[in-house]
């Protein structure tokens, strides 16, 4: 059957949430508030700067939160999942300033950006806009993940709406790019081909960025465990304050 092509994110938040339902969103949050603690970080109030279909900013236990993605389907769907929260579009390498404890960018968002540079600016927005209470959390893939978990992975599913899809997983080792394709059939018969492609930024210019940006204090940490993280690491999650 033909599919028709849509960018990432347009058809796909119509089955995201049965796609995601095996990440420990609940487990995520335990972590992110223990690194507070640890490293004195206020969780009162929440910015998700890639909120997806805002599960985990539901969850999150912070008093004030609000959520933004760039995608306008994933948003209209965080609105309908969870109502009494805050949802807007933006682009998370610009956000706007606002007064919260946490900034957050989780499950590898800033790997759909191509060009580190790129990054690497979104780094110095942020430098710009972080007051001196405030921190920014965020997290990259690592080679690990992908060697390791993604390569030739397939998944197919159908959401509690009848809609049904595959999703397949591949990395280009040579050009550290992890390919994800999800086809998506509805009832009524039309199915849409999304592929998504996230790109394995270099262990050592994620680290570098400590140096280019010697105001603030960077830690670097093995995601889901408190140890430093290190070339092999499966991904990385970076605290800026």
């Amino acid at each position: 059957m033909h599919s028709l092509s849509r960018p990432p994110y347009t058809i796909s938040p119509a089955v995201y949430d049965t796609l995601m339902a095996d990440i420990d969103y609940a487990g995520w949050c335990e972590y992110i508030v223990d690194l507070a603690a640890e490293f004195d970080l206020g969780v009162r109030s929440a910015f998700d700067i890639s909120c997806g279909t805002g599960t985990f900013l539901h969850l999150f236990p912070a008093e004030a939160k609000y959520g933004m993605d760039i995608s306008a389907p994933m948003i209209a769907a965080a609105k309908r999942n969870y109502p009494g929260i805050p949802f807007f579009t933006g682009n998370m390498l610009r956000p706007p300033v606002m007064a919260v404890d946490l900034y957050l960018n989780l499950h590898d968002s800033l790997n759909y950006i191509a060009r580190f540079s790129d990054i690497r600016s979104h780094i110095a927005y942020m430098d710009r806009i972080l007051g001196a209470e405030q921190a920014y959390i965020f997290d990259l893939a690592l080679p690990a993940v992908m060697k390791n978990c993604l390569i030739d992975d397939q998944m197919e599913d159908t959401t509690p709406e009848g809609i049904s899809f595959k999703r397949e997983n591949s990395y280009d080792e040579k050009r550290r790019r992890a390919i994800t394709d999800i086809y998506i059939s509805f009832p009524g018969g039309k199915t849409y081909h999304e592929r998504h492609v996230e790109y394995i930024h270099p262990y050592g210019e994620i680290i570098k960025l400590s140096v280019e940006f010697p105001e603030r204090t960077f830690i670097f940490l093995e995601e889901f465990s408190f140890r430093e993280a290190h070339e092999h690491s499966k991904r990385i999650l970076v605290i800026m304050q």
